[in-house]
C-alpha cells in the first residue's frame, strides 16, 4: 500500500514538473500520461521513474528478483573475453548545434572510441557435424554450386560466423548478397536449420529476404536480397543522429519485430550491425543466426546467446525469456544512434554483461540533452522487468515515432559517413606511409 502512495506521488510530481518545464506543450503531459496508464495496465504500480522522470536519476541497483529454473538440457554462453584496456570515451555534444538545418549532419569523432568492425558475437568451438544436421540442410536447400550459378563475386564483410559477398544473379541481372557460412565454426548446428525455415517464412519489407540456400561440403551459402547502403553502424560511428532521425529507424526497425514476434519468433541478435539502410531509404533487419520459433509447447527460451552489450538482463540472469528481450535490444540501438556506441562498450564483455545485471538503468552520457519523448521511449524499451517492458505492437504507437524525419534524409546520411570513412582511411594510410619514410 505505501508503495502504491509512492509510486502515485511520483506520478503527479512528474505530471507537474513536465508542465512547469513545458507549458507550451500540453501534449508532452498527455503523452506521459498515456504512457503511464500503459505501465499500469500492464504492470501495476512500481518503483520506477514514470517518463524516466526530465532528467533520470544516477544508476541505480536493479532489485534481485527471484527467477524460474533453467529448464533447457545445454545452456551456451559467450566464452570469456580476455580482458584489454580501453580507450577513453568520447563526450562531446552528441546532438550537435541546436539550430542546425534538418539536412545538416554533424560528424562523429571516432579517434578515441573502441572499435567498432571487431565482430561482437564471439566464434563458437568447432565441434563435430553431424550427419542428421546435414540431412536435415540438404532436405531444405537447394543442390548446385553458387559459385558456379552466380557472376562477379565481391567480398562485402566478414564476421565471426562467416563472409558476406555480393554477386550478380546472370538470369535475372539482379544483385544479391550471398553468406558463406563455415558450419563447423557453429557449436548449436540446430539453429543453422531453423535460420533457412524462419527466413523462408518471414517475407517482410523491413527484413533482408531469403532468395535460397545452398550445402557446399561443410559450408552453408544463404542467398539473400541485396542492400546496398551498408550497416545502420557504418553511418551512427560516422555522424550525429539527431532524434528526428533515430525515431524514422527505430520505427522501421519496430515494423520488422512486430511481424516477427507475431509469427512468435525471437531475432535474438538485433543491434546495429544487423541493421541495413538502402540507398532508397528502405531499412531492413537481417542475420537470423540466433533466432528461435516459440512453439504453444515452449513459449520461452532461457539459453544464453546473442552480443554481450545487446544482451537484455533476463537472459543474463539466466531466466526464462520471450520476444521481449529484442525490444531491450532495439532500445539499447537507440541509444547507439545517439551516442555513436551502446552502453558500457568501453568495458569487456564480461563486465558489461555483469553491469547490464546490476544497474536498473543504463547509463546516458549527455541526459539533458534528450527530449522527454526520447526519454520515455527509452523507458518503454528498456525496463529491466519484461512484462512491464512495451511490445513492439505498442512502440509502433508510442508519441516519440510521430516525431520521425522523412525516410528520404537516409541516402545522404550513408553517402557523408561513406565520404567522412575514405577521408578517415586516406589519412591513416597517409600517417602509416609518413612514419615509414621516418625509419
Amino acid at each position: 500500500m505505501i508503495r502504491k502512495i509512492c509510486a502515485a506521488a511520483g506520478d503527479f510530481l512528474s505530471v507537474t514538473t513536465a508542465m512547469c518545464f513545458y507549458p507550451d506543450k500540453p501534449w508532452l503531459v498527455t503523452a506521459h500520461l498515456g504512457n503511464r496508464i500503459t505501465q499500469l495496465n500492464r504492470g501495476g504500480y512500481r518503483a520506477a521513474h514514470p517518463l524516466a522522470t526530465i532528467l533520470p536519476p544516477e544508476p541505480l541497483l536493479a532489485p534481485s528478483l527471484p527467477g524460474e529454473e533453467d529448464k533447457e538440457e545445454e545452456v551456451d554462453k559467450e566464452p570469456a573475453a580476455a580482458e584489454e584496456e580501453m580507450a577513453s570515451i568520447h563526450t562531446s555534444s552528441l546532438l550537435g548545434d541546436a539550430g542546425a538545418e534538418e539536412d545538416t549532419f554533424l560528424l562523429r569523432d571516432t579517434s578515441s572510441t573502441r572499435a567498432r568492425n571487431e565482430p561482437r558475437v564471439q566464434p563458437w568451438e568447432k565441434s563435430q557435424l553431424t550427419e542428421e544436421v546435414l540431412e536435415r540442410l540438404r532436405s531444405i536447400v537447394t543442390e548446385g554450386d553458387p559459385v558456379t550459378r552466380y557472376t562477379e563475386f565481391v567480398k562485402v564483410a566478414q564476421g565471426g560466423f562467416g563472409t558476406v559477398y555480393k554477386a550478380i544473379d546472370p538470369t535475372t541481372g539482379e544483385v544479391v548478397a550471398l553468406k558463406k557460412m563455415p558450419l563447423c565454426k557453429r557449436s548449436r548446428k540446430e539453429l543453422v536449420v531453423s535460420e533457412i525455415q524462419i527466413m523462408k517464412e518471414s517475407r517482410h519489407p523491413n527484413i533482408v529476404n531469403y532468395i535460397d540456400s545452398y550445402l557446399v561440403d561443410e559450408d552453408l551459402w544463404l542467398v539473400m536480397e541485396y542492400v546496398d547502403g551498408g550497416t545502420l553502424t557504418s553511418v551512427l560511428t560516422q555522424i550525429f543522429m539527431q532524434e528526428r532521425v533515430i525515431a524514422a529507424i527505430s520505427r522501421e526497425c519496430l515494423k520488422a519485430l512486430d511481424f516477427l514476434h507475431s509469427k512468435n519468433v525471437i531475432h535474438r541478435d538485433v543491434k546495429s550491425d544487423n541493421i541495413l539502410l538502402g540507398m532508397d531509404g528502405s531499412v531492413k533487419l537481417t542475420d537470423f543466426g540466433l533466432c528461435a520459433q516459440l512453439t504453444p509447447e515452449r513459449r520461452t527460451r532461457c539459453t544464453v546467446l546473442g552480443s554481450p552489450y545487446w544482451l537484455a538482463p533476463e537472459i543474463l540472469k539466466r531466466k526464462e525469456y520471450d520476444t521481449q528481450v529484442d525490444i531491450w535490444a532495439l532500445g539499447i540501438v537507440a541509444i547507439e544512434m545517439l551516442e555513436g556506441e551502446p552502453p558500457y562498450f568501453q568495458e569487456s564483455p564480461v563486465q558489461a554483461q555483469d553491469l547490464i545485471t546490476q544497474n536498473r538503468y543504463l547509463p546516458l552520457r549527455m541526459p539533458s540533452e534528450m527530449s522527454v519523448l526520447f526519454h520515455a521511449f527509452l523507458h518503454s524499451c528498456l525496463d529491466t522487468n519484461p512484462n512491464i517492458r512495451w511490445t513492439a505492437r505498442e512502440l509502433l504507437e508510442h508519441p516519440f515515432l510521430q516525431t520521425a524525419v522523412s525516410l528520404s534524409v537516409l541516402p545522404e546520411m550513408i553517402r557523408i559517413a561513406r565520404k567522412v570513412c575514405e577521408a578517415m582511411e586516406t589519412l591513416h594510410g597517409s600517417s602509416t606511409s609518413s612514419k615509414k619514410n621516418q625509419k
